[in-house]
């Protein structure tokens, strides 16, 4: 039995990412933010998610200096390949997912480490059958993450990002590169890694992030990725987050 293309894009990561781009080094650091909402999508043709979110700090905390709570609804489709009943048949998934969490982070200077913690729930359903190795139903998830930036020469900086989801047993982990500009636009390059029991996928692509109206910043991600069992796949993003 062979299952090929297993889903390549993780709910997880349209939280992480997100809170990512607005702590370490985006043009809206949350400092003096009272709320940060996010919001976005991204795919590729095996995959694609949609989310929608708010970062908070916790009362006489500031977002990237202490404790913040989070928040975030996402839905997700995917579609891969499984033999298990013969000839090689497409399977289609689906699953809503609600995450909550607190999270904690620390500045050193330029630098910054954050450590934070989510509880989830999601509804995994498969059509048109049920493979024996993949889970499926109500789903309860625990995800630990660490987040950490810094500068590196010039305008130049990094960020990394890593992510264990303990209800599924996968793991996400990106790394990225950037150049940040005196008009706040930053942009670089990214490199991803998704590993679950049944699959991996490596990733390789660009990413900007601009700065618009007021506090609000658009980012803009495109890239290709390469599943350890099928073939290569252009993938795309778009994401959006305020300040209040």
């Amino acid at each position: 039995m062979m299952n090929k293309g297993l889903p390549s894009i993780l709910p997880a990561i349209a939280t992480i990412t997100t809170i990512a781009t607005i702590a370490l080094g985006s043009p809206i650091t949350g400092a003096h933010a009272e709320t940060v909402v996010f919001g976005g999508a991204e795919g590729s043709r095996n995959s694609n998610y949609a989310y929608l979110g708010g970062v908070s700090p916790f009362d006489g905390n500031e977002l990237g200096r202490g404790w913040y709570k989070k928040a975030v609804i996402s839905m997700i489709h995917y579609r891969y390949e499984s033999t298990e009943q013969g000839p090689a048949t497409d399977v289609n998934g689906k699953a809503p997912i609600v995450e909550a969490g607190v999270g904690h982070a620390w500045q050193f200077g330029e630098q910054m480490l954050d450590l934070s913690a989510t509880a989830g729930y999601r509804h995994v359903s498969l059509s048109p059958f049920d493979p024996k190795d993949e889970k499926k139903g109500n789903i309860l998830t625990l995800n630990p993450q660490l987040m950490a930036y810094t500068p590196l020469a010039g305008k130049v900086d990094a960020d990394l990002i890593a992510n264990y989801n303990m209800g599924l047993g996968s793991s996400f982990a990106r790394l990225r590169s950037g150049y940040k500009q005196d008009t706040g636009v930053r942009f670089g390059l990214e490199a991803k890694r998704l590993e679950g029991r049944t699959y991996l996928t490596h990733m390789l692509g660009a990413f900007i992030a601009i700065p618009l109206q007021g506090k609000l910043t658009l980012e803009l991600n495109v890239g290709r990725e390469k599943p350890r069992d099928d073939d290569p796949a252009t993938y795309a993003g778009i994401a959006f987050s305020t300040a209040f």
